[in-house]
């Protein structure tokens, strides 16, 4: 349980994935949603099956949590599970980390695997830019849920600190992380990253004018387009993972 826990929120993962979708979708009123899904199914279908290993109560508890979107406090509760003295040990996690559950309170995570199936999705609704960049920024919260199995979880260095900005149809999207940083915060993981695609989608509820992006792919009905790249190439230089797009 703790290795599957250990999977469903250390974002660092993302590598292990055959595709990682970045997904923002802006309303007119200024709520923005942030996701990210990471399918990683046909890496596991390569893999010895991971449910024989598994102990009957530890399939039931996938069940349970499979699809589910969980917030923090539950993904603590699960990654306890086979600690001694759960409870104790969670009041210990959120006295060393007071503001844990406020900081995360907009973010959701849900996790679908069996034996062909792999996919990790992180959620973030933001009622404005400035609420989702705060949001991104506290992602760093998610090193406390290592706490429960000795491992620090966190999510990559250009993801914390991409900033957003939204106002009179445009958005942009800033990053300030230099490479030797992104590198560092990924490991060894990084070695793998030329094996893995980084696709981002941005959707409106407008059509879309321009996106910096030249070679960017523009849904039929202009409301949003989609870019990928090399995961090695966004590990090299974050930034091109920024952009701005001007509606109509």
């Amino acid at each position: 349980m703790k290795k599957l826990i250990g999977l469903a929120v250390v974002m660092g993962f993302m590598l292990q994935s055959c595709v990682t979708t970045e997904e923002v979708t802006v309303k007119k009123d200024g709520v923005i949603t942030y996701a990210m899904d990471m399918d990683f199914s046909e890496l596991l279908q390569t893999m010895p099956s991971a449910n024989g290993g598994m102990s009957g109560d530890v399939k039931k508890a996938l069940d349970l949590i499979n699809g589910e979107e969980l917030s923090v406090d539950q993904l603590l509760d699960i990654s306890l599970l086979e600690s001694k003295n759960p409870e104790q040990k969670k009041d210990s996690i959120l006295k060393a980390n007071p503001d844990l559950l406020k900081k995360t309170e907009n973010l959701r995570m849900r996790v679908m695997m069996n034996d062909s199936i792999g996919n990790i999705g992180l959620k973030v609704i933001a009622k404005s830019a400035s609420e989702l960049n705060t949001s991104l920024a506290n992602l760093k919260e998610l090193s406390a849920l290592g706490e429960g199995n000795g491992k620090k979880l966190d999510a990559p260095e250009f993801v914390k600190h991409s900033t957003y900005d939204w106002k009179k149809k445009t958005l942009q999207r800033t990053i300030s992380v230099k490479p030797e940083d992104a590198a560092k915060s990924l490991g060894e993981m990084g070695q793998m990253a030329a094996m893995f695609t980084y696709r981002i989608k941005v959707s409106f509820e407008q059509p879309i004018k321009s996106v910096s992006y030249q070679d960017a792919m523009i849904s039929q009905d202009g409301k949003s387009f989609v870019k990928e790249f090399k995961m090695s190439d966004v590990i090299a230089n974050p930034k091109i993972l920024e952009y701005k797009v001007e509606l109509k």
